[in-house]
């Protein structure tokens, strides 16, 4: 995970309290556990996009001759093959 157990807490907090200010939010449970539900669930995204990249890593491993010799760059095979099974699976990031 790119961001530490903090970070996500942090910008839950501002994000919450950022919806708050505007009144874009009513608590319908204690303020709490809805922040605590919102840093599970940006921090199962943060896992499961953690888990994508790790997938685009094991599948270059496969073109590793192709890329050492200079006929695929691997940062934009990467980001090529990141996008399609984003697009491919309907993930969000």
């Amino acid at each position: 995970m790119r961001l530490s157990k903090e970070q996500v807490e942090k910008i839950s907090r501002i994000i919450l309290d950022n919806l708050k200010a505007k009144g874009l939010i009513i608590f319908k449970s204690p303020e709490d556990a809805v922040l605590n539900r919102v840093i599970e669930i940006f921090s199962d995204d943060l896992k499961a996009e953690d888990g994508l990249d790790r997938e685009v890593e094991e599948i270059l491993k496969g073109h590793a001759k192709e890329i050492e010799a200079g006929r695929m760059d691997y940062r934009k095979m990467f980001s090529l093959i990141k996008g399609k099974l984003v697009k491919e699976r309907g993930i969000v990031i």
